[in-house]
C-alpha cells in the first residue's frame, strides 16, 4: 500500500505505463552476484536527504523526505498500490449533496497515538487547521477547506469554498493526510524530534543522531499489528550513490532510490533493480511574468529554451536506458496526452538564437536557476541544461539548496527551479493547480485561456469530455513553454534479495515503507 505524494498520482489511463521493467530490460533482480538476503527483523533504508524536522506538516511529501514520516504516522485515507483508496485511520468518507463542496469523515473507533491520546474527530480538525497554518510544501491542499464541522465524536464535516474533487487525494498523502495526536499538538515545538503519530511505528530517540541516522521501534498502541514486520527500521542518511552502493554491499542498507550510474553495478552484485517510467524532468519556469528576469515574460525567450536543448544527448548521458528525451508536459498513456503531441520542440540552435534576438537578446542574458533537491539526478540535470543553454547565449547560474528548509525557501527566491515533476502520472487537475493557483506559481502569472480550459475540464460532465478538455490544457501549457521539459525518466529502486511488498509501477511509484516486508 502506498500513500500519494506530490501529485504523483495515478489517474485512469496510466495503466500503460503499468508493466514493472526491471534494470537493463531483464527480470526484477540480478541472477548473478553475492548479496545477503534479507534481515528478517531490520530493516535499513537509504535517504539521500535528512529531513528538515520531524514534523510532518514541515517535512516534504516525495521520495525519500516521506521515508521520516511514513513510518510513524497513517493517513486519514489509504492509497493502494492499484491506486484505489481504502480505510486508514478513516473508515468512511465522501462528497455530500451535488458540487463536491462538502465532505463528509467517519474515524475509526478506538484508534490510539503513540502518545496515548485518543483519535477523536476534534482532534482530527485541530490537526487538519495545523497543517492548513504550518506553511508546509502541500499546504495549499488544505486551502479550499473553508471551515470544519464536529458533527460526533467520530465524525466530521468540510466545508470547502470551492468545488474540489481530490480531496480524497489529499487526505492519503503526507504534509495533509497524516494526522498529528492532539497531545503533539499541544506541543509543537517537540514535533521536530519526537512523533506523535498513530502509525505502525514510533521514533527512538535513544538511537537516532539528527542528520545522520533515524531510528523506529514498533508503536505498541497500533490498531493493525499486521502491518508491523520489523523490530527495527532505520532510515540512514548517505548523500552520495556510490557510497549508497558500497553500503549495500557490506549489508549496511537494504533499500534505497537507484541511480542510472550505479544500477548495472547493483545489479551485478546480486540486488534487486527495480524501475518503471513516472515522471518529467523539467525546468519549471516560475517567474512567467518577468519580475524578476524580464526575458523569462517572453515567450519567444521560453520558446528559445525549448529548441535550445539536445534532449536526447542529455537522457543518454545522464540516464542511460533510463529515459528518453521528451519536450512535452505529461507522458504517453496518462492523462491528458494527445498521441503525436511530443516532437514540436526539435533540437534547433539557429532557430533558438533568432528567437533570443528577435525578443531583444542577441547577446542572451543570466538566469538563476535552483535545483529542487527532492528527486534523484536533478542536480546533474540543471548541469547539462546550463550546459545547452550555454549554446544559445544563455548564463544560467545553478543554486543547489544545502538543506530541505533552504528548498522551500527558494520556491519564491528564484525565477527558474529544475523539477523532476511527476507529471506522468498527475491528475492534470492537481498539475494545473500547482502551476496556477499553488506553489507552482509565486508570480501570480495568469493566462486567460489556459485558466477557462481548465474550469472547463475540472467541471466536464462525462469522463470523454473531461479527457478532451485535459487534452487541450496540456496542448495549451506546451504552447506557452511554461515548463522546460527535457527527458521522461524511470524511477529506479534498489532492494536486498528477499525483501518483498516493493510494488514499484506507475500507480505506485513511491512505495509506503510499512509495506515492505522480509520472504518468509
Amino acid at each position: 500500500m502506498t500513500r500519494s505524494r506530490l501529485t504523483l498520482t495515478a489517474t485512469a489511463g496510466a495503466a500503460g505505463l503499468a508493466l514493472l521493467t526491471a534494470a537493463c530490460g531483464g527480470g526484477n533482480s540480478a541472477s548473478s552476484g553475492t548479496a545477503k538476503a534479507q534481515n528478517p527483523d531490520v530493516l535499513t533504508v537509504a535517504s539521500a536527504i535528512a529531513p528538515n524536522s520531524l514534523n510532518p506538516a514541515l517535512g516534504g511529501s516525495a521520495d525519500p523526505q516521506q521515508y521520516y514520516f511514513e513510518l510513524a504516522y497513517d493517513t486519514l485515507i489509504r492509497q493502494t498500490a492499484d491506486g484505489k483508496y481504502v480505510p486508514d485511520l478513516a473508515v468512511k468518507w465522501g462528497y455530500v449533496g451535488s458540487g463536491s463542496k462538502t465532505f463528509d469523515i467517519t474515524l475509526r473507533s478506538g484508534v490510539k497515538f503513540n502518545d496515548g491520546s485518543a483519535l477523536t474527530a476534534a482532534g482530527v480538525k485541530k490537526s487538519l487547521q495545523y497543517y492548513a497554518k504550518a506553511g508546509g510544501p502541500l499546504a495549499a491542499d488544505l486551502a479550499p477547506v473553508g471551515s470544519i464541522d464536529v458533527l460526533s465524536p467520530l465524525k466530521l464535516r468540510l466545508h470547502l469554498k470551492t468545488s474540489d474533487p481530490l480531496i480524497p487525494l489529499y487526505l492519503s498523502r503526507p504534509t495533509t493526510g497524516e494526522i498529528i495526536s492532539p497531545t503533539g499538538l499541544g506541543r509543537t515545538d517537540e514535533l521536530g524530534t519526537t512523533t506523535h503519530g498513530a502509525g505502525p511505528y514510533m521514533i527512538d530517540a535513544s538511537q537516532t543522531v539528527s542528520g545522520q541516522t533515524y531510528t523506529y521501534v514498533p508503536n505498541p498502541t497500533y490498531f493493525d499489528k499486521s502491518r508491523v514486520h520489523w523490530k527495527k527500521v532505520v532510515v540512514k542518511v548517505i548523500k552520495d550513490e556510490n557510497t549508497m552502493l558500497s553500503a549495500f554491499r557490506s549489508g549496511e542498507v537494504d533499500y534505497a532510490l537507484g541511480d542510472s550510474t550505479t544500477a548495472k553495478s547493483a545489479r551485478s552484485a546480486g540486488f534487486q533493480v527495480l524501475s518503471s517510467p513516472y515522471s518529467v524532468m523539467e525546468l519549471m519556469v516560475m517567474d512567467r511574468t518577468g519580475a524578476m528576469v524580464k526575458a523569462l515574460g517572453d515567450l519567444r525567450v521560453r520558446q528559445a529554451m525549448m529548441y535550445g536543448i539536445n534532449r536526447d544527448s542529455i537522457a543518454k548521458a545522464l540516464y542511460g536506458t533510463y529515459a528518453k528525451g521528451w519536450d512535452y508536459p505529461v507522458l504517453p498513456d496518462t492523462s491528458g496526452y494527445t498521441q503525436g503531441s511530443e516532437g514540436k520542440y526539435a533540437y534547433d540552435v539557429t532557430k533558438a538564437k533568432k528567437l533570443l534576438a528577435d525578443a531583444g537578446y542577441p547577446n542572451g542574458f543570466t538566469l538563476p536557476v535552483t535545483v529542487n533537491l527532492t528527486g534523484v539526478g536533478e542536480s546533474q540535470a540543471a548541469e547539462a541544461f546550463a550546459a545547452e543553454m550555454a549554446n544559445i547565449g544563455i548564463n544560467v547560474k545553478i543554486n543547489v539548496p544545502a538543506n530541505v528548509n533552504e528548498l522551500y525557501s527558494t520556491y519564491t527566491k528564484y525565477p527558474a527551479m529544475m523539477f523532476d515533476y511527476g507529471a506522468g502520472i498527475a491528475p492534470p487537475y492537481a498539475q494545473g493547480n500547482d502551476l496556477l493557483y499553488s506553489w507552482g506559481n509565486p508570480f501570480k502569472a495568469t493566462d486567460k485561456q489556459l485558466d477557462t480550459l481548465y474550469g472547463r475540464a475540472a467541471s466536464a460532465s462525462t469522463a470523454q469530455l473531461q479527457e478532451q478538455g485535459w487534452q487541450k490544457f496540456e496542448q495549451r501549457l506546451s504552447d506557452l513553454s511554461w515548463t522546460i521539459p527535457m527527458a521522461s525518466l524511470q524511477k529506479i529502486v534498489y532492494a536486498r534479495p528477499g525483501l518483498k511488498g516493493i510494488d514499484l509501477s506507475s500507480t505506485n511509484l513511491t512505495p509506503d515503507l510499512t509495506s515492505l516486508h522480509a520472504a518468509k
